[in-house]
């Protein structure tokens, strides 16, 4: 089996209590941390099977840094060396193995019923863990932000696409000055060039982090303006760049990421914003019913 089976098969983190606590070390411990710690803090939290069993030197090798770099992380988020993080993160693997075992010995075949159940109940979950997570007076004040915001560009690529086109559909029909880039090259490019230190670029991705999306919002900070993502880690490139971040949990069942609490995110941005914002929400829905009809574009019998 390969060492680097992606976090996607883990049963709910719920029942993993390695992770929270090294994921709020980490997170507690971020600001002061190094680059090169940082990138073993993401590197850990992503490989955490391969974490369990590598050795000091293998864990080096496979993330760049020096030995003695590992073992300053390990200090930097309260660990009093590599044995002790390495500890931590095999308490939390029976479940882990457990459920990779069960899906080799399936051979892809899985039992209907308990797929979709499965399914269900891990969505609920990731829907819980993301509210628990969520910053109440963090998100007010990042909803605060996009309602003063002369424009809003939002931007994501492959599986985050889909939630970005969702977003900036909403805030458009909303009445906000809202436009999207899905794909980076000329278009991205140019869009950029439009944005103003009064403008707000949200960008969405997980798991594999888009060049472009990280790209686009180091381009943001330089020109002032604010800066928001939606990912599935607080340690991740997206969230170490913006003003605001926000973290939602995306674990599958299968080989495939659960889109379900970025979807619910960004619904939660959307009910906050007509209620903040509730003459010019009435008014723009006003005028787009107006326009659909006036075109036809809406069966009305």
């Amino acid at each position: 089996m390969d060492p680097l089976v992606p976090q996607l098969f883990l049963e709910s983190l719920i029942v993993m209590p390695f992770e929270k606590s090294l994921e709020n070390r980490i997170t507690q411990a971020l600001p002061h941390l190094s680059r090169s710690h940082k990138k073993l803090a993401r590197f850990v939290l992503d490989n955490s099977l391969f974490v369990a069993f590598a050795s000091i030197i293998e864990l080096s090798e496979k993330t760049g840094v020096s030995a003695a770099t590992v073992v300053r992380f390990c200090q930097a988020i309260d660990y009093a060396g590599y044995p002790n993080l390495q500890a931590t993160v095999r308490a939390g693997l029976p479940t882990y193995i457990q459920k990779t075992q069960q899906l080799e010995q399936q051979n892809g075949v899985a039992n209907r019923d308990e797929t979709i159940s499965r399914v269900f109940d891990l969505d609920r979950q990731n829907l819980t863990r993301t509210l628990q997570s969520l910053n109440v007076e963090h998100f007010d004040a990042a909803m605060r932000e996009i309602a003063k915001a002369s424009d809003i560009l939002v931007v994501a690529g492959g599986l985050s696409a889909g939630p970005a086109l969702y977003l900036a559909h909403s805030l458009q029909v909303m009445g906000f000055n809202a436009r999207v880039v899905l794909n980076g090259g000329t278009q991205l490019a140019l869009e950029l060039t439009r944005l103003r230190p009064t403008s707000i670029l949200i960008g969405i991705s997980v798991w594999r982090y888009i060049t472009d999306t990280v790209q686009a919002i180091d381009y943001a900070q330089r020109i002032g303006a604010k800066r928001i993502a939606i990912t599935d880690s607080l340690v991740s490139p997206l969230a170490q760049r913006v003003d605001y971040a926000f973290q939602a949990v995306t674990e599958g069942v299968s080989h495939s990421l659960s889109l379900t609490a970025i979807i619910t995110l960004v619904n939660a941005f959307v009910a906050a914003l007509s209620f903040m914002c509730p003459k010019e929400t009435t008014r723009a829905l006003r005028k787009i019913d107006k326009a659909y009809r006036q075109a036809k574009l809406v069966m009305t019998e």
